[in-house]
């Protein structure tokens, strides 16, 4: 009888565990920081820990290219765009560096603070969730 129990209990964690990765992809951790002015555009998406700058105008302005995937802001790792309005924008350095992927390369650029401080001021929402089936 106790052996079964101990069957029974070991199937039932193992179901559990390996729907985990499911459960877990189906949150997803979506925000969106947008800044325009007269000349200048900026848009960064972040989405399950992945920090993408998804438009830059003009494109020298504030360092990073559309497409840049955001690894780092100096040593502090980037996963939400929280992690950058932290970092870059406490950084009291006027040329900061910024560990991006571009095309496929890891690449530090360095950019300046001061471009930035504009945009990093600006309180972005979260972008809205679809509702979740079931819920």
């Amino acid at each position: 009888m106790r052996q079964t129990q101990t069957k029974i209990t070991t199937l039932l964690l193992s179901l559990l565990l390996a729907g985990a990765p499911a459960l877990a992809a189906a949150q997803t951790d979506t925000s969106r920081l947008e800044w325009r002015d007269a000349g200048h555009h900026l848009v960064v998406d972040a989405q399950d820990g992945i920090v993408r700058v998804t438009t830059t105008e003009p494109s020298t302005y504030f360092g990073l290219r559309s497409g840049d995937r955001i690894i780092r802001v100096g040593d502090q790792q980037v996963r939400r765009i929280a992690d950058l309005t932290h970092t870059l924008g406490g950084n009291k350095g006027s040329r900061v560096p910024v560990t991006v992927l571009r095309k496929g390369n890891q690449k530090t650029v360095y950019v300046d603070s001061a471009a930035w401080s504009e945009a990093l001021a600006v309180e972005t929402p979260a972008i809205p969730q679809a509702p979740r089936a079931g819920g």
